[in-house]
């Protein structure tokens, strides 16, 4: 029997800033950017939209939000429907015909910033810092960064959790196979991704 595919939406069901982030981060790093009332921010790998919809909301900005995977494009409009900031939210699959005064690449590396800022714009760059060899996406730290924070355990772990439970879930829901044999290749592939993340750090960034 074919197995169900395992997509964005299974994997970040539960995860709300597809990152090791939290609100506190992302007020920090909107302050040290110095986020302000009516600005735009343009999100680059909006991903499920949330962290660009929380900082619509605690900034009062105008977002739009880039991300190419149709299944996370439409969490992410779904996500902004229900934001009291929707009028100010727009999720698109490809990038504002204008520019904009913040840009925030959370999830991906982003090169194309200053292409897209307003001359006194600012970015927020997230990035994990990984050993060679662990395919997580590495983005260059700019040289110099006025502002640097990395995510803390609690951080991580919020971020962790979800993502094993989708794992089991979707261990447990396959139609073929021994419920012991799915259990133990579950455990094996949260092992694995746990060891891998031990490694890594991940740290929000204002040059």
């Amino acid at each position: 029997m074919r197995e169900r595919r395992f997509g964005p939406r299974e994997l970040y069901a539960g995860s709300r800033f597809l990152a090791p982030l939290s609100e506190e981060a992302l007020m920090e790093a909107g302050r040290a950017a110095g986020l302000r009332e009516g600005a735009t921010l343009l999100d680059v790998g909006a991903g499920n939209g949330c962290a660009a919809i929380f900082l619509a909301e605690a900034f009062h900005l105008y977002v739009r939000g880039i991300e190419a995977d149709p299944e996370l494009l439409d969490l992410a409009r779904a996500n902004a429907a229900k934001s009291p900031a929707r009028p100010r939210i727009r999720f698109s699959p490809s990038e504002p015909a204008g520019p904009v005064d913040f840009v925030a690449a959370l999830r991906v590396p982003f090169l194309r910033a200053p292409d897209l800022l307003r001359p006194e714009g600012r970015v927020i760059l997230g990035r994990f810092v990984a050993p060679e060899g662990l395919g997580f996406p590495l983005a260059e730290a700019p040289s110099g960064a006025a502002w640097r924070r990395e995510a803390t355990p609690l951080e991580w772990e919020r971020f962790l959790v979800p993502l094993e439970m989708a794992i089991r879930t979707h261990r447990a829901a396959l139609r073929s196979g021994d419920v012991a044999l799915l259990a133990e290749a579950a455990d094996r592939q949260i092992a694995t991704f746990r060891a891998h993340a031990a490694a890594v750090r991940y740290e929000l960034l204002v040059p």
